[in-house]
Parts: C-alpha cells; sequence; structure tokens
C-alpha cells in the first residue's frame, strides 16, 4: 500500500501561478499512490475561481474520495484538508480542532481540522487521520491532544499524515512520537526538507504510522505546489 501526503496550496502550481488540478492529479498517479493526503484543498463556494477540488482529483484519478471542511475562506469558500483512495472509503469523520482560548494580536489563528477515514485496503481495513496544524504553538498543542485523544480510541492500524508546521526537534509532538512510527526513521534521503519547494529549509511535512511496518519512504524532490510531498510504502 502505497500512501501520499501532500499540501496542494489549492492546486496552485507554483512556477505558473495558476490553478491545475490535472497536474497535481498526475504527481499522484505518477508515483502510484493508492491513499493519499491532502491539505490547504478548496471546495466549492462562492468566491470565483474555486472548484469542488477533492471531486475534481478524484474523477481525474477515478478514486474515491472525501472532503473534511475546516472553514469557509471570508465566509465563502470551503476550505480544509481532503483524502482521495484507490479503495473504498467505509467510515468518514471530521473532526474540528478547538481553537486556543488565548490568542495574542500578533499571530494567525486558524480554526483546524482532522479528517478521520476508514479504508479497507489490499492489507485490511486501516484508519488514515489527516492533519494541517496551525502556524502558532497554542494551535499545535490543541491539534495534537486531539489527534491522540483520536488514536487511543482506535484499534485499527493507523496512518496519520499532513502539514504539522513545526519540526521533528519540537517537543510539542512528543505525544506524537509516543505513540507512533515516524516513516522519516527508515528513509533512506533522511533529512530531506519538504517545504519551501523552491528553496526547501525545514521539515514539516509527515507520514506516522502505528501496527503498520513502512518498506519505503521518500520524498518527491519536485516543484509541483510549495510543499514537496512524501510517499510511503506500508505493509502489516
Amino acid at each position: 500500500m502505497n500512501v501520499m501526503t501532500f499540501n496542494i496550496q489549492h492546486c496552485l502550481e507554483y512556477k505558473k501561478n495558476k490553478i491545475n488540478i490535472p497536474l497535481f492529479a498526475e504527481t499522484i498517479r505518477l508515483h502510484n499512490a493508492d491513499v493519499c493526503g491532502l491539505n490547504e484543498v478548496r471546495g466549492k463556494g462562492l468566491l470565483l475561481g474555486y472548484s469542488d477540488q477533492t471531486n475534481a482529483l478524484g474523477d481525474c484519478l477515478s478514486f474515491n474520495r472525501y472532503f473534511a471542511q475546516a472553514i469557509k475562506v471570508n465566509g465563502k469558500g470551503p476550505y480544509g484538508n481532503a483524502i482521495v483512495s484507490r479503495f473504498p472509503i467505509k467510515e468518514t469523520e471530521t473532526i474540528i480542532v478547538p481553537d486556543p482560548d488565548d490568542k495574542n494580536d500578533d499571530g494567525w489563528f486558524e480554526t483546524r481540522c482532522v479528517l478521520k477515514a476508514v479504508i479497507s485496503t489490499d492489507i485490511g481495513d486501516v484508519c488514515f487521520l489527516v492533519c494541517h496544524m496551525g502556524l502558532e504553538e497554542s494551535e499545535r498543542i490543541n491539534a495534537v491532544k486531539t489527534i491522540c485523544e483520536i488514536s487511543d480510541s482506535i484499534d485499527l492500524p493507523i496512518v496519520l499524515m499532513g502539514d504539522f508546521n513545526t519540526s521533528p526537534e519540537n517537543t510539542v509532538l512528543k505525544p506524537i512520537y509516543e505513540r507512533f512510527n515516524d516513516t522519516d526513521a527508515i528513509a533512506e534521503n533522511k533529512g530531506v526538507f519538504t517545504y519551501p519547494s523552491y528553496n526547501p529549509e525545514k521539515k514539516i511535512d509527515f507520514i506516522f504510522c502505528k501496527g503498520l511496518e513502512c518498506k519505503n519512504v521518500k520524498t518527491i524532490e519536485k516543484v509541483v505546489s510549495d510543499h514537496y510531498p512524501i510517499i510511503a510504502e506500508f505493509t502489516l
């Protein structure tokens, strides 16, 4: 089972600065991803220029799909995480991460969500969690707590993936590392940064697993979005 995480920056082709949904679908197809967790996905709303990107990508790939809305941009445009899958999606849920109680005037705060999907894969039922953590530490603390509460209630193997907006060394991720294995630990290209793709200087995108063995993982060093995607191969 090949799993990709990809912050698609609302399908904005970085080099040409235009929406290009077929390019993003082709990137997923080219690397044989069976399941792909997506961040910064737009839905169809009242904002001009934005379509239902989850369904558009799913149609291009002939994949099953689910969109988890976190917010509406300017109150008009659905925005959040998504998942597309070659395998049947059995159960889905959008879990909103609580906003921090204290929001200072200097920070950028945005309501986030965790996408939860149980998918019937070739190696059995697997629970996938797709997240996009906030820019502020207080937001990430709440996101980590939410993820841990979800994972502690699940008996299935789990893949956790997404844009964490922080580096592996940040102690806020300690509860995640206590529960999951970071696939980067076995990567041949260990230490490859994922952001920004045009001049990478930090790793903020991750694929974690629990109850699965990661056979191989690599960062795809190609400028499509402003993030590099990561793809991992799993067995039970």
